[in-house]
C-alpha cells in the first residue's frame, strides 16, 4: 500500500470543483459548502482570462503536491524542488506527451486562481474557523519547455521549483493532516471518485476519533453532497446519476459497504455505510494504545490511519520515557507523538537506511564470514540495481528524490545544477549508478560535493 497524507481544509472543502470542464468565459464560481462537522461556509473561485479556473484533474495535483512537500520534509520557506515526471506519478497520472501539456495548464491554472473562504478554514493552532484568501501555488519557476502562445509548457525534462501558499503549507505544518491511501485513490477510475473518496474519508476519520460504533455510518443531504463535490447541475435526477457513478468503485473495493439514497428530490438523503476495506483496525494495537491512556475512539482512528506504524510512535513515547522526560499525562503525551506520526516514521526509516547502508557496507568486507550474509547483501545489491537500471525517468526519481534534492540545495547547489544532473542521466551521458554513488557523497562530505559538480 502506497501510504500518502491529504490536508484536512481542502480535503473537507473540495474547492477545486470536481467537473472536468468548464465553461471557458466562466472566471468565477461560488458555492456554499458544508464541512463534515456541519459547518458551513462560502468558497469563491476567482480565475484569469485565458487560463480559467482549477478544475477537474487539478484535484490530482492537489495531492501531488501535498504529497510531494511532506515528502521533502515540510520546508518552512515552502518550496519544493521535483519534477514534471515525477508529479505526474505521484498525481497517478500517465507520462506520454499530452499529460505533461494538462500538467502544465494545471500548474498555471493553481498559480492563477484566486480562493476567498469565508469562515470556513481552520486554524489548528488557533481552533477556530477564519476567512482566508489565497492561491495554491505562490511562485512556480521551471525548465525547459519554450512558452506557446504565453502559455506554460513542460517537458519530461522538466524540473520544477514551486512555492506552495502560507495559508496550505502552515496548516499541514501545524498537523491538520490526515493520511491518504494512494494505493487506493491511483486507482479509482474518475475524478468524482477520487473527490468524493477523500471528503468520505474526512468524515470516516472524524467518526472513528468520536469514537462511533462500528460499521461506521454518516447521512449527508445529496444537494449539500453534490455543492461540495463541485457538480454544477442542480437537477435532482442528474444530481443522483453523477453520485451514482462516483459510488460504484467505493462499492466495488469494499471501501463503502452500502450507499442508500433516502427521501425524495432535494430532500433525499445521502446514507453511506463504511466496509471493512475502510478501517483495518488491529485490537492489539488499539489495546496497547488505551492502556497508555489514549481514548479508545482516538486509538482506533490512529490504528486505523497508521496501520503498523502505530507500533514506532508507542517505541519513541517508551524512548523518551526510559531516558527520564518528566510526563504528566500519558495518554495526553502519547497522543501528540500520534499527531507527530509522519516525522517520526520518516526519521525511522531515515535510520533504518542508514543502518541497512552500514550492514550492507559490513556485510561487504565480511563477505567470507558466512554465506548467509554473502546472500543478503547480493540480494540488496540487486534490487537496488534494479531501480538504478530502470528506465532512466524512474532511475533519476530515485536518485534524485524530493528530500535529496532538497538537502543538496542546502548545500548550494542550483535549481539550474539539479536539472544538468537530471539531463545527464536522462541524455545517457551519466549511468544513474554512478550519478547515485555520486549524489550519496555529495550529502556526505564537502569534496564528495566538489565531485559531484564536476559531473556537471
Amino acid at each position: 500500500m502506497l501510504r500518502g497524507h491529504d490536508e484536512k481544509n481542502v480535503a473537507s472543502l473540495i474547492f477545486v470543483p470536481t467537473q472536468e470542464r468548464l465553461p471557458e468565459d466562466m472566471l468565477r464560481l461560488e458555492r456554499i459548502v458544508f464541512r463534515p462537522n456541519g459547518q458551513p461556509a462560502r468558497i469563491v473561485c476567482v480565475g484569469v482570462p485565458g487560463i480559467g479556473l482549477a478544475r477537474g484533474s487539478d484535484n490530482d495535483l492537489l495531492v501531488a503536491l501535498i504529497n510531494t512537500y511532506i515528502e521533502a520534509g515540510c520546508p518552512a520557506d515552502g518550496f519544493i524542488t521535483t519534477t514534471a515526471y515525477a508529479l505526474l506519478k505521484l498525481a497517478g497520472l500517465d507520462t506520454t506527451g499530452q499529460y505533461y501539456h494538462a500538467l502544465a495548464h494545471g500548474l498555471e491554472r493553481m498559480l492563477n486562481t484566486t480562493y476567498h473562504v469565508t469562515d470556513g478554514w481552520f486554524d489548528v493552532r488557533e481552533k477556530r474557523y477564519v476567512t482566508a484568501s489565497f492561491r495554491i501555488i505562490d511562485n512556480l519557476n521551471r525548465t525547459h519547455g519554450e512558452p506557446e502562445q504565453g502559455r506554460i509548457r513542460l517537458d519530461r525534462r522538466s524540473t520544477l521549483r514551486i512555492r506552495l501558499n502560507d495559508e496550505l503549507t502552515k496548516s499541514i505544518n501545524a498537523g491538520y493532516i490526515k493520511p491518504l491511501n494512494l494505493t487506493v485513490y491511483q486507482h479509482l477510475p474518475s475524478v468524482g471518485s477520487r473527490a468524493l473518496y477523500r471528503l468520505l474519508d474526512v468524515y470516516l476519520d472524524e467518526a472513528a476519533g468520536r469514537g462511533d460504533s462500528k460499521p461506521y455510518q454518516v447521512r449527508v443531504p445529496m444537494m449539500a453532497l453534490a455543492e461540495s463535490c463541485g457538480l454544477l447541475g442542480r437537477r435532482t435526477d442528474h444530481v443522483r446519476k453523477s453520485l451514482e457513478s462516483m459510488h460504484a468503485p467505493l462499492l466495488n473495493i469494499g471501501y463503502l459497504k452500502e450507499v442508500d439514497f433516502i427521501g425524495r428530490g432535494s430532500k433525499t438523503t445521502v446514507h453511506y455505510t463504511y466496509g471493512e476495506a475502510s478501517s483495518p483496525i488491529n485490537p492489539e494495537h488499539v489495546s496497547l494504545l488505551t492502556r497508555h491512556g489514549v481514548h479508545r475512539g482516538v486509538a482506533e482512528k490512529y490504528v486505523r490511519n497508521l496501520g503498523d506504524d502505530v507500533l514506532l510512535v508507542v517505541k519513541k513515547f517508551e524512548e523518551r520515557r526510559r531516558t527520564g522526560e518528566k510526563i504528566n499525562n500519558e495518554g495526553g503525551y502519547l497522543s501528540k507523538l500520534l499527531k507527530e506520526a509522519a516525522s517520526i516514521v520518516e526519521e525511522n526509516r531515515d535510520k533504518a537506511l542508514r543502518a541497512q547502508e552500514t550492514q550492507r557496507t559490513k556485510k561487504a568486507a565480511q563477505a567470507a564470514q558466512g554465506r548467509a550474509e554473502a546472500e543478503q547483501h547480493q540480494l540488496f545489491e540487486a534490487e537496488r540495481r534494479s531501480v538504478l537500471e530502470a528506465a532512466p525517468e524512474a532511475a533519476i526519481e530515485f536518485v534524485l528524490s524530493p528530500f535529496k534534492a532538497k538537502q543538496l540545495e542546502r548545500r548550494g547547489l542550483s535549481l539550474q545544477e539539479l536539472d544538468q544532473m537530471r539531463a545527464r542521466v536522462l541524455s545517457g551521458e551519466v549511468p544513474a549508478s554512478e550519478m547515485d554513488a555520486a549524489v550519496n557523497r555529495a550529502l556526505m562530505s564537502a569534496e564528495g560535493l566538489e565531485s559531484l559538480k564536476a559531473l556537471l
